[in-house]
């Protein structure tokens, strides 16, 4: 780095000429990779910084006004990649309620309550006789009324109705008070 010829070589770069900048590139790649392996202490992130950082420095070469600062130019854009990554780093280890958002909270906790819904749904309905479950898909699933119900089944209207509300009564108890949402109205109600 002592050697002068490291900013001839930057001024043909500057001037457009790209074999100048591929001889400053290898002349200053093993430093450059030194460096970026002490800062993130792993060989292939520290390639990743160095292609990063001389990119970054290629872009930009036309905005370098004292050509002597390379080296100290091509220390700061591999600091800000190398720390760039690090920061990514972290992020990853952190833990996953830390990354959910504002807005996402609210989202997490209502796809954890309907699900948690509907798995007590199911397992109120698997305790019924199938035959009772019959009774309760074709009213609630299917949209049938309960007189087409009790034609489809054979049996009386006031048998369907009866057994319909005594289901309706065996379900609400195993849903439980805090997924119903009348139940929901009436204690915010009292």
């Amino acid at each position: 780095m002592k050697d002068r010829s490291f900013t001839q070589l930057l001024e043909k770069a500057k001037s457009g000429d790209r074999i100048a900048w591929e001889t400053l590139q290898n002349r200053f790649s093993k430093f450059a990779h030194r460096y970026a392996s002490k800062i993130l202490k792993d060989e292939d992130l520290a390639q990743d910084v160095v292609q990063e950082s001389f990119w970054d420095l290629y872009r930009n070469v036309d905005k370098i006004r004292v050509l002597e600062s390379f080296p100290v130019l091509l220390k700061r854009a591999l600091v800000k990649h190398g720390d760039r990554i690090l920061r990514k780093k972290e992020n990853r280890n952190s833990s996953w309620s830390d990354s959910v958002r504002e807005g996402d909270k609210e989202k997490v906790h209502s796809d954890f309550w309907n699900r948690e819904r509907n798995d007590r749904i199911f397992k109120s309905l698997n305790r019924l006789k199938p035959e009772d479950r019959k009774l309760i898909e074709l009213y609630y699933y299917k949209n049938f009324t309960l007189d087409e119900i009790s034609k489809s089944q054979g049996k009386t209207l006031s048998f369907i109705k009866r057994r319909h509300s005594i289901l309706k009564n065996i379900l609400r108890e195993g849903i439980g008070e805090c997924f119903r949402p009348e139940a929901r109205l009436r204690l915010l109600a009292a």
